[in-house]
């Protein structure tokens, strides 16, 4: 059996979606999809349209994986034919300018522990799925807004995830 699993739809609907894809599930918490996964004969799960997991999609994901280890019956694959496209950011230099590093954890979505520092944003951008980052007001930029932007030049060079341009 394969079951084609959207993420973008998971992120979103959550256990609606998780009912929809998986016939016979009918819970509505994660104890019940592993009950249900685990009786599950020989089953893949193929991944669809996953350029952002959400944290539920990322614990749905988690209990399809615990179920494979126990039970050793799904097999958990992604569709490579499809090509994402990337997330595109709009930074704002002079909002930059005004709100630092704390603008930055807002419109990256970075994690609680981001350090609010240049080595934490460098290793933060390098992580990112595939990003496009479009620089407005550029000519509004201070000195601590252009060190920022050096860093996330410095990712774009090293990194093919993300791209950065100016408008």
């Amino acid at each position: 059996m394969k079951i084609y699993l959207n993420v973008a739809r998971l992120n979103k609907e959550e256990f609606a979606y998780l009912r929809e894809a998986f016939e016979g599930f009918e819970g509505d918490d994660f104890d019940s999809f592993y009950a249900f996964l685990s009786y599950l004969d020989e089953c893949e799960v193929i991944l669809e349209d996953y350029g952002v997991i959400s944290d539920f999609s990322m614990f749905a994901l988690k209990v399809i994986s615990d179920v494979n280890e126990d039970y050793n019956n799904i097999t958990l694959s992604y569709d490579s034919q499809i090509k994402q496209e990337p997330k595109t950011i709009i930074l704002d230099a002079a909002l930059l300018n005004q709100k630092g590093h704390k603008y930055l954890k807002e419109i990256f979505d970075f994690p609680e522990y981001y350090g609010e520092n240049l080595d934490a944003l460098y290793d933060c951008l390098s992580e990112l799925e595939d990003t496009e980052i479009i620089i407005i007001n550029m000519n509004e930029a201070n000195r601590n807004t252009l060190k920022i932007l050096s860093v996330m030049n410095e990712v774009a060079d090293e990194y093919e995830n993300l791209i950065i341009r100016e408008e």
